[in-house]
């Protein structure tokens, strides 16, 4: 599955929870909300960034700088 269709899923459950809370609940489970759409996001951060490899030893060093081609 690509990274930009999971990313969305995690952004429709977000929006339904916050949907459910209002439509059904009429907003009185705010805290609750917030704090699964703050793990929601987290979980997609970290979905993002495991799936970019952002993090990989193959980095250069913070003092080296990249090879200059001619």
């Amino acid at each position: 599955m690509r990274t930009s269709t999971i990313l969305f899923i995690f952004l429709l459950v977000m929006h339904l929870l916050t949907v459910l809370n209002t439509l059904l609940f009429g907003g009185n489970l705010n805290d609750l909300v917030f704090w699964f759409n703050s793990a929601l996001f987290m979980a997609a951060l970290a979905v993002f960034v495991y799936r970019r490899g952002i993090f990989d030893a193959k980095e250069t060093p913070a003092g080296e700088t990249a090879k200059k081609h001619k």
